[in-house]
């Protein structure tokens, strides 16, 4: 189900938002604030697409009565197999010429994130547009994530899912999000476009506006599927040759990959120049810790 909003030329920039179940996951406030945040946007370059996974617990009535009077605002409701699904389902319907991901309980760091966004995106056009991310704690607290390099790709995620626009034709050239990784999708796609040599740019100002929850990742979970993403990307390396998904998971708690491994990646004439960069980046902290005696993986 969802509502028309086909009026008009098409958009420069699609929000996707995945839900299900939002009602009884105790989310109805958080969402609240999701669509009062795309209000204050007032950005007619932009609309917004509710990707719903059939949600039986009220949810769908509950978005339906929320976005009534939400212009630019569709909501489709359809099984799906899960958050990197519905993200995909929402890429598919989208309009836009780039796509922007935001989950259903955070929000947009400032009122005017993409009026100044499109501005950029119209000027350079460039492959995916990047930014930092406001983590903000329940007392009000807030602090900016400052680590955000693309150079860090293989390592960690370079920047935050909620805060990368990204060109809709590049994320189907892609094949979108590999459903196959539960947590680490997110990271195997920005590994593939960086891998795949597409031109990025950084915006200096933050993008998407995080709301700590609590330490309540899995950590453990999350290092498996990073191992599951690298054992794939590395397959053909003779240095990965004898790793297993445990040895990949112990770099991913380590946060550096082996020395021979990226010296390989260096040696390789086919490889990209952000990999290559990446790789430098990487085998620079590799070496710098093999010398840190005092450290404790």
């Amino acid at each position: 189900m969802s509502a028309p909003s086909e009026t008009g030329d098409a958009p420069l920039i699609s929000v996707i938002t995945a839900t299900w179940n939002l009602l009884s996951q105790g989310r109805r406030d958080t969402f609240r604030r999701v669509i009062e945040c795309m209000a204050r946007q007032n950005c007619d370059r932009s609309e917004h697409i509710i990707q719903d996974g059939a949600s039986t617990d009220g949810t769908v009535e509950f978005i339906q009565d929320l976005i009534a009077d939400a212009p630019r605002t569709r909501l489709i409701s359809e099984p799906d197999q899960g958050l990197y699904d519905a993200m995909n389902r929402g890429v598919k319907a989208a309009r836009g010429e780039y796509v922007l991901f935001l989950n259903s309980d955070d929000s947009l760091a400032a009122d005017d994130v993409l009026n100044r966004a499109a501005e950029r995106l119209t000027a350079t056009r460039p492959d995916y547009l990047f930014g930092s991310t406001l983590h903000r704690s329940a007392d009000g607290g807030e602090k900016m994530e400052k680590r955000m390099s693309v150079k860090a790709i293989l390592q960690r995620m370079p920047f935050c899912h909620n805060s990368v626009f990204l060109r809709r034709d590049v994320f189907q050239e892609l094949g979108g999000h590999d459903t196959q990784f539960r947590i680490a999708g997110d990271y195997d796609l920005m590994l593939r476009l960086v891998a795949g040599g597409y031109r990025g740019e950084r915006m200096d100002e933050p993008i998407s506006l995080f709301w700590d929850r609590g330490e309540t990742s899995d950590q453990q979970a999350t290092g498996q599927d990073y191992a599951r993403v690298w054992q794939r990307f590395f397959a053909d390396y003779r240095a990965a040759q004898g790793l297993d998904l445990g040895d990949f998971a112990e770099f991913y708690r380590r946060g550096h990959m082996p020395a021979n491994l990226l010296i390989e990646v260096l040696r390789r004439p086919e490889t990209p120049l952000p990999i290559r960069r990446a790789a430098k980046h990487g085998l620079a902290k590799s070496l710098r810790r093999s010398v840190q005696f005092w450290r404790r993986y």
